[in-house]
């Protein structure tokens, strides 16, 4: 015996009715599935029924976007680049000396030089009486400028500009200016070092000054020119005039013996001071000399890896890319609208039928 037949009821997917203020809403008031149009709706059909309104936008989408890529709408712009290692870069905390580099290159002064050098702001046709003058600048030439390391520790310079001979110009007087920035920076901190070295060999020079002045009345006043020569001198005389008898109470090398009794602790203090000095003035001398040789000394703080020639062929606009993103954006969009009046135009049909 069998079982009762069971009738394939075939699911009703109910339409929401598009009215012109739901659809000036939508997406809020409309709860737009598109994957129950995708499901109701022959995508072929409804491509070859809009066959010629499509062929038409595509060739609009391709005519106005070559057109509008052209150079009356938009400047082409030729690439200058070069690519450096830094060279005799002495970091100033943490950082490598490429990232030092880095800032180099990208500090307002390196950037403001390079605008007043080449006159940017009437190249790029920037009004002077313009309230935000200096920004507008800043931005062009920002947009222009494309600094950045890489990942061997070298630095690419990238100058866009419709001029590629000032491109490349702009390239080697960037490269200039780091060099000018960085032997500036260099000589800033040697010069503090010369200062602090130059203070110490002066100091040191006072002090042996004092010194010598302090053992040159030793020797004029008492007489004292070497201690332990003298000392021994003295009492080999003073005992051989005793051996024969003779007077020494007012001898002259009794009074020897007595300066070297009173003053020679401080004659021997003092030679042993100056020459502490002294040594550490030839010290300090030598750092001096050092210091001053940093200061003077003119160097080279970037190597040329690759060097900026002027470019042949524009790098901006990509005309290819304009086109084929405007067309493929056309044909979504013009699809999406499609899609949107067919679904209407079904609705609309179904209320006029359920209606009859």
């Amino acid at each position: 015996m069998s079982g009762p037949k069971l009738k394939y009821v075939k699911p009703k997917i109910q339409l929401q009715k598009i009215t012109l203020k739901k659809f000036i809403n939508w997406p809020k008031e409309i709860n737009f599935d598109m994957e129950n149009i995708f499901s109701n709706l022959n995508l072929v059909k409804i491509m070859i029924k809009w066959r010629l309104h499509m062929l038409i936008i595509i060739i609009l989408a391709i005519a106005l976007s070559v057109l509008f890529s052209c150079p009356w709408f938009i400047k082409p712009k030729y690439k200058s680049s070069a690519v450096l290692y830094p060279s005799n870069l002495i970091p100033y905390s943490s950082e490598t000396p490429t990232e030092l580099m880095l800032q180099i290159f990208k500090s307002d002064e390196v950037r403001d030089s390079l605008i007043e050098k080449f006159n940017l702001e009437s190249h790029y046709d920037i009004d002077k009486n313009n309230k935000y003058y200096y920004s507008n600048v800043v931005k062009e030439f920002e947009s222009n400028v494309d600094i950045r390391k890489t990942e061997y520790e070298s630095v690419v310079i990238d100058i866009l500009d419709s001029d590629p001979q000032l491109a490349c110009k702009m390239v080697k007087e960037m490269v200039n200016l780091f060099n000018k920035k960085a032997i500036g920076m260099q000589r800033e901190k040697s010069l503090e070092v010369l200062k602090i070295k130059q203070n110490q060999l002066d100091q040191k020079q006072n002090e042996i000054d004092t010194l010598q002045k302090k053992l040159d009345v030793l020797r004029v006043k008492y007489g004292i020119l070497d201690y332990n020569i003298q000392t021994k001198e003295s009492m080999r005389a003073y005992f051989k005039m005793i051996s024969e008898r003779r007077t020494v109470n007012e001898n002259p090398i009794t009074s020897t013996i007595e300066n070297l009794e009173t003053k020679g602790g401080d004659f021997i203090l003092t030679s042993d001071m100056l020459s502490a000095a002294t040594a550490s003035y030839h010290k300090f001398k030598e750092e001096y000399d050092n210091a001053y040789k940093d200061v003077t000394k003119v160097l080279t703080y970037s190597n040329y890896v690759s060097s900026p020639l002027p470019a042949d062929k524009k790098s901006y606009p990509v005309r290819w890319l304009i086109v084929l993103v405007t067309t493929v954006t056309t044909i979504i969009f013009a699809f999406v609208i499609i899609m949107l009046l067919e679904n209407y135009r079904k609705n609309k049909m179904e209320s006029n039928s359920s209606g009859a």
